[in-house]
């Protein structure tokens, strides 16, 4: 590309010298005054090339200016352009192209400026960032000499980067209860049982487990006695979010940072599970420094999960398996889903699915079979569309 550009550069000046020498051998032969007046005319433009020619577009000192590195999607921001230079050469046009990421869009990053004689130039411009990571490469300088024979062009590496967190909506927070308790009665919610906790002995009941048989309470009464284990409670959650690549993925992603800050907020704990090319795993824990990894984890996210994810929570989660409710929120609700998280209830229990979906969207004839087959199989889906996630835990508790 350098050579391609040497070359090009050698065949304007080639050009301009061609161009000069015409006009002057045509002056020498033909004489007269119009002759001479088309040589004299060119002239002026013919010195400024060559004046061009040498003046160090380097000499530029280029700053770019971004007022914010982590804003929220959907928000605004102006870019400060300031260009610095010693030598006053006039410059009678230079266009300044900022290079943008490859998924942020403005028609104003490429602006024409008249600088003259100024040694400082300011620009500025506007533009809309959607959630993520947005890396900025650097700024080009073009300009050229009014007849458009010299062209000069100059890269300047200026790299920055801005995060781009999701939007959230406020949830009116209702606490999402697992119970570890006794007996044969599995709670909605229930993730699995402490038998480390016995409150009681009570008369064995049908469906009681052997192993919860308290043999000398048996002998002593001579009638079956079932050990009767303390309820506790947790508030935990375990986040599962699936990054199959859906025209509702971004706001799943929406949904997931408005369930974080709700919790966090509220004084819960919860952790995340992200399953994409690669598993992200946060451990469950609170305040707020909690909200801020999770978040970053969240503004950088990519739709590029190219295997069932069930597959890969039930192998990858088990050895993590704690206190919580495991909360999935997906926005594809297939046969393999429902038949993993089936696996998954029964070894686990507390399970939540949330099936996110885009606002005006609406769930397919298939999707609606397996949400019938997945609560004839005691599994939780609960279908929320984009601006009605407020009542996200209501409906959950309603259930």
């Amino acid at each position: 590309m350098k050579r391609l550009r040497r070359f090009e550069s050698l065949f304007r000046f080639g050009l301009l010298l061609v161009l000069l020498g015409i006009s002057y051998v045509f002056a020498m032969f033909q004489g007269g005054f119009v002759s001479w007046f088309i040589f004299y005319s060119f002239l002026p433009f013919a010195v400024y090339a060559f004046l061009l020619l040498f003046y160090p577009l380097q000499g530029f000192k280029v700053e770019r200016i971004v007022p914010k590195r982590n804003l929220k999607a959907g928000e605004s921001i102006k870019i400060d352009i300031t260009l610095k230079r010693k030598v006053p050469f006039p410059i009678l046009f230079l266009v300044v192209e900022d290079i943008l990421p490859s998924d942020i869009h403005s028609e104003q990053y490429k602006q024409l400026v008249f600088p003259g004689f100024k040694r400082k130039i300011k620009l500025q411009y506007s533009l809309k960032v959607a959630r993520g990571e947005h890396r900025w490469e650097g700024i080009r300088l073009i300009t050229g000499d009014i007849l458009g024979i010299l062209k000069k062009e100059r890269w300047f590496d200026l790299q920055q980067t801005i995060l781009v967190y999701p939007q959230y909506e406020e949830l009116i927070y209702k606490p999402l209860e697992s119970r570890f308790e006794h007996g044969g009665a599995v709670n909605p919610l229930q993730f699995q049982r402490d038998t480390s906790l016995v409150s009681s002995v009570r008369q064995y009941q049908p469906g009681d487990r052997v192993s919860w048989i308290d043999w000398k309470a048996t002998a002593r009464t001579n009638s079956m006695m079932t050990k009767e284990f303390e309820v506790r409670q947790s508030n935990d959650l375990m986040v599962v979010l699936d990054r199959e690549n859906t025209l509702h993925f971004e706001v799943s992603v929406q949904f997931a940072a408005s369930l974080v800050k709700t919790i966090i907020q509220h004084g819960g704990k919860l952790g995340f599970f992200s399953v994409g090319t690669t598993v992200t795993y946060i451990p469950i824990r609170g305040e707020e420094m909690q909200k801020n990894i999770i978040f970053h984890h969240l503004a950088r996210v990519l739709p590029n999960c190219v295997t069932p994810f069930v597959h890969v929570m039930n192998k990858e989660l088990a050895p993590y398996q704690q206190t919580a409710t495991i909360v999935v929120i997906t926005s594809s609700v297939t046969k393999q889903l429902v038949d993993g998280l089936s696996e998954e209830t029964r070894r686990s229990g507390g399970m939540i699915i949330y099936n996110i979906k885009k606002r005006g969207t609406s769930v397919n004839k298939d999707e609606g079979k397996y949400i019938s087959l997945a609560d004839q199989r005691g599994i939780m889906i609960k279908t929320l569309y984009e601006g009605q996630f407020q009542m996200a835990f209501s409906e959950v508790l309603q259930a």
